[in-house]
């Protein structure tokens, strides 16, 4: 392991890595893949069957033979740092964000990549369509909007109206801050950053904001207020928890750490939190006429959405870092 970790394609490796994650254009969410990606590098170079050429250099490292070994590797799961339930075989969307993060890595090298073809993508779920999109509304309407409702739905009221109106991806919704709001919620200022692709520029939308959304919006605010005003430092998310969970860390007695609620909700938190209204809605709504259950996916909610932006004089803005994490792990819950 001493000899790989000498390997002068490692240390053109780093560098290369060091120099495109301090970009200014490079988002959190690519460093976390590219830094992912490295890593699984790492053990492939330290592995008995791959190529030993592969240590000479960055460009051997992204020669055809070393780059198709990597990916069948990382495809099978043999590159896994932990053991995962199941087969532990990568997506066609895992192994895109593998070979984007290798393109830029070349890039950053000034080294190229001999990569294969990217694999297909399966075809895109159907996305909600209008009336179910309605009756969701009008059903979190009734559930959020009354005395006594649970913090948890007033947050996903407001959510959801911010989805209706924007097509906001997850990441592009934990992003928010509260200076993306206008003064008086009428609009609301979204930096888009495509997906499983090479890092482009970002594009910042400035979109209008409906009246139900704005009301939710308003309500949500409020609760968000209390929820924050214990927690140390300034938040700035617009979405926070609604409780306490566990971070992951053990403290002094070996018992996992605590984080309050009112800290700032993370995609896979978003997700889950969705899902569990999506639920609760599919069980509320069994016997109505013409109801079908709505899909557990946001994706399958925003796709059906098509925003009509306002230019925005002001150039894009990235987005305040998120706490560090590895792709696979669960930052935050709801």
């Amino acid at each position: 392991m001493a000899a790989v970790d000498r390997a002068p394609a490692l240390d053109q490796l780093d560098r290369a890595l060091q120099r495109v994650t301090a970009r200014a254009d490079t988002s959190p969410a690519r460093a976390r893949q590219l830094r992912w990606v490295t890593g699984e590098l790492r053990r492939a170079l330290a592995r008995e069957d791959f190529p030993v050429e592969a240590r000479a250099s960055l460009a051997a490292l992204l020669s055809a033979g070393s780059t198709t070994r990597y990916l069948d590797l990382a495809q099978s799961g043999g590159l896994r740092s932990r053991a995962v339930a199941g087969p532990g075989t990568s997506t066609a969307a895992s192994m895109r964000v593998r070979m984007d993060c290798l393109e830029i890595l070349a890039r950053a090298g000034s080294v190229p990549a001999v990569l294969p073809d990217r694999p297909a993508m399966p075809d895109l779920k159907t996305p909600v369509d209008a009336r179910r999109r309605s009756l969701l509304l009008d059903w979190l309407t009734e559930h959020a909007d009354r005395p006594g409702a649970d913090a948890g739905r007033i947050r996903l009221f407001a959510l959801v109206g911010v989805v209706l109106d924007t097509g906001a991806r997850a990441g592009e919704l934990c992003a928010l801050r509260l200076d993306d709001l206008d003064a008086d919620e009428r609009t609301v200022r979204i930096v888009r950053r495509p997906q499983a692709r090479s890092v482009n520029p970002a594009v910042t939308e400035v979109l209008p904001l409906s009246g139900p959304t704005r009301a939710a919006l308003r309500r949500w605010l409020d609760v968000r207020e209390e929820l924050v005003r214990h927690v140390q430092g300034a938040v700035t998310a617009m979405w926070v928890s609604v409780r306490g969970n566990h971070a992951g860390v053990p403290d002094s007695d070996g018992n996992a750490r605590r984080r309050p609620a009112g800290m700032p909700l993370m995609p896979r938190g978003l997700a889950r939190a969705y899902t569990r209204t999506v639920v609760q809605l599919n069980v509320d709504m069994v016997g109505r006429p013409g109801w079908e259950p709505l899909p557990y996916r946001l994706e399958q909610l925003r796709r059906a959405i098509e925003p009509d932006p306002e230019p925005d004089p002001e150039p894009a803005a990235e987005p305040a870092p998120e706490p560090a994490a590895e792709p696979a792990a669960d930052p935050a819950r709801p």
